[in-house]
């Protein structure tokens, strides 16, 4: 794989996370859309997936670090997100999400 392709694949699967959070958010807000964010849940629970294999860190990271030879802590690999946000988006992103997860029981049960 090449570092674009890298690039491309990290930069997609960051925007349909976002995207899925959005969905999750909006039904925690408003009850509406039951079924979209439980589909919404499966990209976000991977990335968790991925991020418990890899002991903590994004597997697409990972392999951006092999593709550039880097021995840095982090090779840019997603497109638009400078590299200050990128190097907080796991510790700030994982959070959210779980409260975002944890809060639809509560606001299915709500009704």
């Amino acid at each position: 794989m090449t570092l674009l392709a890298l690039r491309l694949m990290h930069t997609a699967v960051f925007a349909l996370c976002l995207t899925c959070l959005g969905l999750i958010a909006h039904y925690d807000l408003t009850g509406r859309g039951l079924v979209p964010a439980l589909w919404a849940l499966l990209p976000p629970a991977l990335v968790g997936l991925g991020l418990l294999l890899n002991r903590g860190e994004c597997i697409l990271q990972s392999w951006a670090r092999q593709l550039t030879g880097s021995g840095e802590a982090w090779a840019r690999d997603v497109f638009f997100l400078p590299e200050s946000w990128a190097l907080r988006t796991v510790p700030v992103m994982l959070p959210l999400s779980l409260v975002l997860i944890a809060a639809m029981p509560a606001r299915y049960l709500a009704g």
